[in-house]
Parts: structure tokens; C-alpha cells; sequence
């Protein structure tokens, strides 16, 4: 598992710099959604077989959840600051990176209070996708394709890849309440999803960016197949798979994974995914479970897996550190995930791995 969370997580920053090796995966937007279904998976685990008996604590839970993302998240926004404040200063005045924005409208005390607030908690950056700022008031207005706004609100985002996580902090309120009274519930969820999709697609006409996979309420069937993924789990514990099964399986993943992008992309009117996209969630909802129980005591896969998060929250600074150098193959996709890498391998080392042991500590029960 860890290592196809890896290669997702490099899908998304070969989207935002460019191919790794000639490779770009499965590109960004299946890498997320595909996020969203492991995401759903686990949450299911540990709801329904960790988080009971004395830990049973929506409080507990949703703590645990917090210091998973939050610490990682607040030391890469500090670290884009200070980025901004240094490019500044190097190129005396004339770079001044995501400040720029703000200086370049009035913002009045709502919409100001709305940025910072939804930049430090995170809650609420997947909104500002939906919205537009008036330059001259500063008032913010809903719009349905922020591509032909005259003043999107994204880019006033210092890390403008954490509107996911908006997503998932969404998904980690109401989860508990979902995932553990049973599969009508969900398969409800996923019904009204998938239409509510289908009429915004076809009915309004919305089949840009974000509807594509920014709405949440679109976005929560991804989830909830993780949960379906997990009942698959649950059966999958009662019988033994032979290890050469499961081998086999990951080596397919993973060069599926990695060839995906030479596979025809083009899509069917009127329905919401290609063929090959079609295909590439129902496999990750079918191989989630069986690899999770092939590789869940292996260590090294693991440590690969825990690099996932640090390297699609840091991507998007390690790209603007070296925007501004004057050599190409510094910018290259490549040196990029190769800079990523070892930036997540920091952040994790010295934030995440601490903190992971003091979620632990919290618990009864060992497990997430």
C-alpha cells in the first residue's frame, strides 16, 4: 500500500512540474480521487476496529485526525512564508510570491479574515475554489468556473494544494457517524453522489474544474468506496490469499499505475469518467484491501507509504524555490520529485514520526 500511495502522491507533482522520468502516472485529479478511496478505507479500519470500546470518542478521533495533518501542514505554510519573505528580499522588490496577490486587490475585513482563517485551519480552502474577489471592494462572489473569473481567490492560498485536505477534514466530521451503522447508509450516499454528479455534469452544464472533483458533496462517493473496500476487506480476512496472489497483485498495480497515462483518455458523452478512469477506481477499491493485508506488517513499505502526505503538502514550495533560478533542469520534474522526496523525508523524520507517537499514546489499542 505504502508504495502506491507514494506513486499517487508523485502523480500529483509530476502534474504540477512536469513528467518524472518520461512518466506522469495517473496525473493529478485520479491520484486525488484515488486518495479519497484509500482515505475511506482507512478511516472505515479504524473506526470500526480501532476507535471502539474506551476509545470510542468522537472528541479522540477527530484529535488524532488533527495532529495527522495540522503540524505537517503549519510547518510548510511557515516555510512558504518565509520562502516569500527571502524572494523579496533577493530580487529587491520584484518577486514577492503569494503576498502579490493580496497587494493586488482591497480586501476588506471579511474577506481578509475569510483568507488568513482558511490559509492557518485549513477548513475552507476547498470553498475558495468556488469564489471570486471584487479588486476594487474586496467582496467575494460565488463563481462556477474560477478558470474565467477576472480575480479567482485561489492563488491567495500560500499552499494552494491543501483545498484537499479541506475534502478530507470534511470527510473526518461526519465519518463516524457514517461509517459504522452499515452499508444501506452508504450505498444511499453513494446513489444521491453519484446523480447529484450527473446533474451537475449534464442537467447545469458544470463539467469544468472544480466540479470535476473539487464539490465535496460529489467527492464524498470516492470516500465512501473505501468503505465498500473495506467491507471487501473484511471478507477477504476470513480466507487465506496466497502470498503469490497478492505479489501479484502489486507488481500489477504498480505497473498499471505507472502506464496508465499511455491508455486513451477520451470519455463517454454524458458520463462522468473514461473507460480507463472507470477502470482505475474499481481497481484501487478491489486491490486496497488485499494489498493493506499483504504488506501490513511490512516496515520499508510502511515508511514508503508515511512519505505520501509530506510529499504532496511540500511539492508545491520545493516548484517555487527553484521557479526562480535561472537553470532549467532545476525546474525538471525529476529534480523536483527528487527535492520533494528528501524534503518529506525531513518533515516526517522530525514532525510526523514524534507526533505519531503521541497519537499512539493516547490509545488503548495499537493500530492506525
Amino acid at each position: 500500500m505504502g508504495l502506491i500511495r507514494l506513486l499517487l502522491a508523485l502523480s500529483i507533482v509530476a502534474a504540477h512540474s512536469g513528467a518524472i522520468f518520461g512518466s506522469r502516472f495517473v496525473g493529478g485529479q485520479i491520484a486525488v480521487q484515488s486518495f479519497y478511496i484509500i482515505s475511506g478505507f482507512y478511516m472505515s479500519l479504524i473506526l470500526n476496529e480501532k476507535y471502539i470500546g474506551k476509545n470510542n470518542s468522537f472528541r479522540l478521533f477527530i484529535t488524532n485526525r488533527f495532529f495527522k495533518l495540522f503540524p505537517v501542514y503549519w510547518a510548510v505554510l511557515l516555510g512558504t512564508i518565509f520562502f516569500c519573505l527571502c524572494a523579496v528580499i533577493l530580487t529587491q522588490g520584484r518577486y514577492f510570491p503569494e503576498f502579490n496577490n493580496y497587494l493586488s486587490v482591497k480586501t476588506n475585513p471579511i474577506s481578509l479574515i475569510f483568507l488568513v482563517a482558511t490559509n492557518i485551519l485549513i477548513f475552507g480552502q476547498d470553498i475558495v475554489m468556488f469564489l471570486g474577489i471584487i479588486p476594487e471592494s474586496g467582496d467575494l462572489y460565488f463563481t462556477s468556473n474560477f478558470a474565467n473569473s477576472t480575480a479567482p481567490l485561489y492563488p491567495f492560498l500560500f499552499v494552494p494544494q491543501a483545498w484537499t485536505l479541506g475534502l478530507e477534514l470534511t470527510f473526518y466530521l461526519i465519518a463516524p457517524y457514517i461509517l459504522k451503522r452499515g452499508y444501506k447508509i452508504v450505498i444511499a450516499l453513494i446513489t444521491v453522489s453519484f446523480l447529484l454528479r450527473l446533474f451537475i455534469y449534464n442537467i447545469l452544464d458544470w463539467q469544468n474544474d472544480p466540479w470535476t472533483y473539487r464539490f465535496f458533496p460529489t467527492e464524498i462517493m470516492f470516500f465512501l468506496f473505501g468503505y465498500l473496500s473495506y467491507r471487501i476487506n473484511l471478507k477477504i480476512k476470513t480466507i487465506s490469499v496466497p502470498k503469490i496472489i497478492s505479489l501479484l497483485t502489486l507488481v500489477f498495480m504498480v505497473a498499471f499505475t505507472a502506464l496508465y497515462q499511455f491508455l486513451p483518455s477520451t470519455k463517454i458523452n454524458y458520463l462522468l469518467f473514461s473507460p480507463a478512469e472507470a477502470i482505475y477506481f474499481l481497481l484501487i477499491i478491489l486491490s486496497v484491501p488485499v494489498l493493506f493485508n499483504f504488506m501490513k506488517n511490512n516496515r520499508l513499505d510502511n515508511q514508503i507509504g508515511e512519505l505520501s502526505y509530506p510529499v504532496y503538502i511540500s511539492h508545491i514550495l520545493v516548484i517555487g524555490v527553484f521557479y526562480i533560478t535561472p537553470f532549467a533542469f532545476l525546474k525538471s520534474g525529476w529534480f523536483t520529485a527528487a527535492i520533494t522526496l528528501g524534503a518529506a523525508y525531513l518533515l516526517n523524520k522530525t514532525i510526523s514520526v514524534p507526533i505519531e507517537n503521541y497519537r499512539q499514546s493516547r490509545l488503548q489499542k495499537t493500530g492506525e
